[in-house]
């Protein structure tokens, strides 16, 4: 949508202005426009200086050269060699300067209009530049950095919501008929929805051009624990829609081993998700909860009885119970990286003020 709204106000501002070469004022505004207003401004100045160079060595050359025909075809596939080169091989001002001078070579192929043309062209590239910096102002300004934090705390706060809902959905199950329970479709819909924005957010980030404010092994690994907090979500969920359980006779410690472990990882995520948005600090890894022990003590009779559904049941209550102790323990894979990530959100949050 940035990129189509600079595109259509350089048309805009290139057909009220009257300008020679219209598309001129196009290709500089697509050329220099970046995901942030600091590099769209970089961006700018260094459009602006090499065409102001290619504009140098385009003049004198054609100067040189004149309106010789045979020499101008000569020159033009090594301008056209090096304004394909340049770019990648040296820089983008560079590659700027190179294309200026084979515009110039081409103008003056097709009508000879001298060096003049380059004149122009530094006009309409500047009007281009300028409608690129007024987008990156107006939208986006800090870049995909941020709005990637914002997406990973949008995807973590709603993975956790889906997962305390499917355990909620699993203790429901275990203490009446599964058919009665209502599976957190919901809640799943909007995890989704979420881990898309993510994926659309982390996808920008990797394609922006310029240095990165945060290492791609950082954001990889947060961008990987919401894939695992939705993964457990579904496996609990998937847990509980199978064949086989029957009711058991209400359980409060076991119940409660359950809800808490629940209730520790999805405060932990939602510290987490508060974080990434500069909303206090990221949290310390929990400690172990509960041992396995006492919630198999407080099913032992279920787990060691006679009726196959009420054992399906209880050792159900367990793997969920371990599904919550696999996320938690996951937290030490991310705790780091979120660190690092919110420390140099930070830091480009100053750059881009103090630009």
């Amino acid at each position: 949508m940035r990129g189509a709204f600079g595109l259509a106000l350089a048309v805009l501002v290139a057909d009220s202005a009257g300008v020679q070469h219209a598309f001129w004022v196009v290709l500089g505004t697509l050329s220099v426009l970046r995901s942030n207003a600091l590099s769209t401004g970089q961006q700018v100045l260094r459009g602006l200086l090499g065409t102001a160079v290619g504009f140098g060595v385009g003049g004198l050359l054609v100067q040189l050269i004149g309106t010789d025909e045979p020499v101008l075809w000569a020159v033009l596939p090594l301008t056209v060699l090096v304004a394909g080169f340049l770019p990648a091989a040296i820089s983008f001002a560079a590659g700027q300067a190179a294309f200026t001078v084979l515009v110039m070579i081409l103008f003056n192929l097709l009508q000879p209009a001298g060096w003049e043309v380059g004149l122009v062209r530094i006009e309409d590239v500047a009007i281009g530049c300028a409608v690129s910096l007024l987008v990156g102002l107006l939208f986006w300004p800090r870049g995909a950095g941020a709005a990637l934090r914002r997406a990973m705390a949008g995807a973590y706060g709603d993975g956790v919501r889906y997962l305390e809902a499917a355990v909620g959905y699993g203790t429901t199950c275990a203490e009446r008929e599964p058919a009665v329970a209502r599976p957190p479709a919901r809640e799943a819909a909007a995890a989704s929805a979420s881990s898309h924005r993510l994926d659309d957010a982390y996808r920008t980030y990797l394609t922006e051009r310029g240095a990165k404010p945060s290492s791609l092994a950082d954001v990889t690994s947060l961008v990987n624990g919401v894939v695992g907090v939705r993964l457990v979500a579904d496996a609990v969920v998937a847990l509980w829609q199978r064949d086989g359980s029957s009711a058991l006779a209400p359980r409060p410690a076991a119940r409660r081993a359950v809800d808490d472990a629940a209730h520790r990882v999805v405060d932990w995520y939602d510290a987490l998700a508060r974080s990434l948005v500069g909303e206090g600090a990221v949290p310390d890894p929990l400690p172990p909860s509960a041992s396995p022990e006492q919630l198999v003590d407080a099913l032992r009779g279920d787990l060691t009885g006679e009726d196959p559904g009420r054992t399906a049941t209880a050792a159900r209550l367990v793997w969920t119970h371990d599904y919550l102790d696999a996320v938690r323990r996951y937290q030490h894979a991310v705790v780091e990286p979120a660190r690092e990530v919110v420390s140099s959100g930070r830091g480009a949050a100053t750059s881009d003020g103090t630009a």
